[in-house]
């Protein structure tokens, strides 16, 4: 099958590459090479195992890996898979200039300092790993990461293997990060770097501190620093390792893991202070871009006049964003345990999941750090659930920390009770953080019931998967407002490069063009697999799809009410002006659903089936300009059968296929889907007639 994939057809823009996708200054425009739904036609397949979604750029963000069984080969350790890959979502590991960059260092602390001070240890990058930061607090964070109870026993460091994580710092002086027109002229900065060093044997110990925060740098930032890293040590005048050693013993406090908001407290006080990087134009026009859709047409006007650009906090991921929004409420003061309602991005997951218990006084039972509700598809039972959640931890004079919530969630597309939840919030005194990348700012506005918004700007609002970023928006109705602002402009540091901002700006003045597209189509391949499931029953080839406006069958409400509660309004006049003159769309555009669908089938060799022979990209990602399908439960959580069958259990099943859908012609679209439920269809009848996968009786 994986041969038979490699020939078949796919789905491209006609569009070819251009240089200016991957100039390192990315000031230059490229709006006409950018794909329409005008020139989007399929093409057969070009794209090897391993490359990005068409067109190439060494900033690219996806990876196309086809066949189902070759993805779990992959998340398995397969290293034949693994030295394929040219591409892949950067937080998951560095690669493209990151990975360079990372070499290049190695080699040269290895020529320069061939034994460490601190350990004895010889670094080179044939035996070593390397991560990048901008912060200081990766010392810590990793070190704490490595040792803790919550890695496997295989892959745990010991107390005395916190020698072999070595850390480093080094400087870029000259570095030409802000150019015209970011700036009047081209001018020259200082970038210091914390250099998070491990042997390569021990790599699963420590890669979770670069996946899961998302803090790492970009391949942007590493582009531009590569080529002042000497090759020998007769040039160095752009470049410096600092005389500053330690290892992760320095850094680790017993009792403390990566979630608990510790933050860079340490016992080693002389670390150098970071530069972090600087702002350009495009930081503050993106911070007045999302104001200003927020404020298009709201469900609130009063809360959306209010909002300004003091309130939108930017950060290099999406993670990054929530993970530096819990380290904030930390530090306000917020105690007690996060809360996370139904199914939540798995890297946010695997964070909450570092949280540890708060400890009582002496007889108190301990009071979990993390508590999931998952299952929440009838919204008043959760709520009910929650309520007495909260309830009963006042009673212990205790309370929620913050509570947490997709909206919809990803991959299953629940949407809950937003309005039950805020009153519930209030009665308890806890904030409510909404997570809305997969509704997105220009379909939802939820706002008047959150206290913050949590958006990752890589997937739709980027839409062209070529940057990564994300946003932290406070709610100027929050009673948690003041905390919460005066904490943020304190410990908000810029670690956005202004080439990623700068791209990321000319990304998303499609945005809402784009959207109107990813929802119409989303929306006519949801209601055409939904039409098929209820006529396809005998045997049954599609359980049930799962988007925003297909009623729910386990839910106790009617069907998609609770998320057009929070739709904007597709019949009030678009405002016009400045800002919206400039937003592509902004006319014609109409809220919708959203890019993302689920499909649920009754087993894994159907399912298998119909993906194998699904004739568009299949890797990670949403919100990207072609279509990408992955079998998202059984890749993230299939690994392990208790982990595997507890997410099960609140509907986020390994038969499950996710869809982001892009901007290709509908018709195109529709023709590859409907031949690949032919194939679904075909394994059905045989698995009901009692064959054996493959064709044997």
């Amino acid at each position: 099958q994986r041969e038979e994939k490699a020939s078949s057809s796919w789905i491209s823009p006609t569009y070819p590459p251009t240089h200016s996708l991957t100039d390192q200054h990315h000031h230059k425009k490229w709006e006409k090479s950018k794909p329409t739904t005008a020139n989007m036609t399929v093409k057969p397949i070009t794209t090897p195992l391993g490359h990005s979604l068409p067109p190439h750029t060494p900033h690219a963000v996806t990876t196309h890996i086809p066949g189902w069984d070759t993805f779990l080969r992959l998340r398995d350790g397969d290293q034949e898979i693994s030295k394929q890959l040219q591409s892949m979502y950067p937080r998951f590991s560095p690669l493209s200039s990151v990975k360079e960059l990372c070499t290049k260092l190695l080699t040269h602390l290895s020529t320069a300092f061939p034994e460490t001070e601190e350990s004895g240890i010889n670094i080179s990058p044939s035996t070593h790993g390397c991560l990048p930061f901008i912060t200081p607090d990766a010392f810590f964070l990793s070190a704490a990461h490595c040792i803790s109870h919550h890695r496997p026993a295989e892959h745990r460091y010991s107390a005395s293997d916190l020698l072999e994580l070595e850390f480093r710092i080094v400087d870029f002086w000259g570095v030409a990060l802000l150019v015209p027109p970011d700036a009047s002229e081209a001018t020259e900065e200082n970038v210091r770097l914390y250099l998070v060093i491990y042997p390569l044997a021990k790599a699963k110990g420590v890669m979770g501190i670069w996946t899961n925060p998302g803090t790492g740098i970009s391949t942007r930032l590493a582009e531009l620093l590569l080529p002042l890293v000497p090759v020998d040590e007769t040039k160095q005048d752009q470049f410096k390792v600092l005389d500053w050693t330690a290892t992760g013993s320095d850094f680790y406090i017993s009792g403390t893991g990566t979630g608990t908001g510790t933050g860079t407290r340490t016992e080693k006080d002389d670390v150098p202070e970071p530069t972090y990087l600087p702002e350009c134009d495009a930081h503050q026009e993106l911070r007045e871009r999302i104001v200003a859709l927020c404020q298009r047409v709201p469900r609130d006007v009063e809360i959306a006049s209010r909002l300004t650009s003091k309130d939108v906090f930017l950060y290099t991921t999406g993670m990054a964003a929530v993970f530096r929004l819990q380290e904030a409420l930390f530090t306000s003061g917020r105690r007690g345990p996060v809360v996370a309602l139904g199914a939540v991005f798995h890297s946010t997951f695997h964070l909450f999941e570092e949280l540890e218990p708060t400890k009582g006084k002496e007889g108190e039972e301990e009071v979990e750090g993390f508590k999931h509700f998952g299952e929440c598809e009838d919204s008043d039972k959760v709520m009910d659930q929650l309520e007495e959640y909260a309830k009963g931890l006042k009673q212990k004079g205790k309370g929620v920390g913050y509570l947490f919530v997709e909206f919809p969630s990803n991959p299953l597309l629940v949407s809950v009770d937003l309005g039950r939840l805020r009153k519930i919030a209030d009665e308890y005194d806890f904030p409510v953080v909404i997570d809305d990348t997969v509704g997105s700012f220009c379909n939802i506005d939820v706002l008047p019931v959150a206290d913050v918004v949590v958006t990752s700007l890589t997937k739709t609002f980027s839409g062209y998967a070529d940057v990564m970023a994300g946003s932290v928006l406070l709610s100027p109705s929050s009673r948690y407002y003041s905390l919460l602002s005066s904490t943020l402009t304190t410990t908000h540091h810029n670690a956005l490069s202004p080439s990623d901002a700068s791209h990321l700006l000319s990304n998303s003045s499609s945005y809402l063009a784009r959207s109107n597209t990813h929802n119409l189509n989303a929306q006519k391949l949801a209601s055409l697999l939904h039409t098929y499931s209820t006529t396809h029953q005998s045997p049954r080839v599609i359980s049930r799809v799962l988007y925003p406006s297909i009623p729910s069958t386990a839910s106790s409400t009617a069907g998609t009410a609770y998320y057009r509660q929070y739709m904007r309004s597709s019949t009030a006049p678009a405002p016009s002006g400045p800002p919206y003159d400039d937003m592509e769309g902004n006319q014609d555009f109409k809220p919708g659903f959203g890019c993302l669908l689920s499909i649920d089938f009754p087993s894994k060799r159907i399912a298998k089936a119909f993906y194998n022979h699904l004739h568009v990209h299949q890797g990670p990602h949403l919100g990207a300009h072609l279509t990408l399908v992955l079998p998202f439960n059984d890749l993230l959580w299939g690994a392990e059968e208790r982990e595997s069958k507890y997410h099960a259990g609140y509907g986020a099943v390994p038969e499950q296929v996710r869809v982001s859908v892009g901007l290709e012609d509908w018709g195109d679209l529709k023709e590859v889907f409907e031949e690949a439920l032919k194939y679904a269809e075909e394994e059905a009848v045989k698995e009901a007639a009692g064959e054996e996968e493959g064709g044997k009786a």
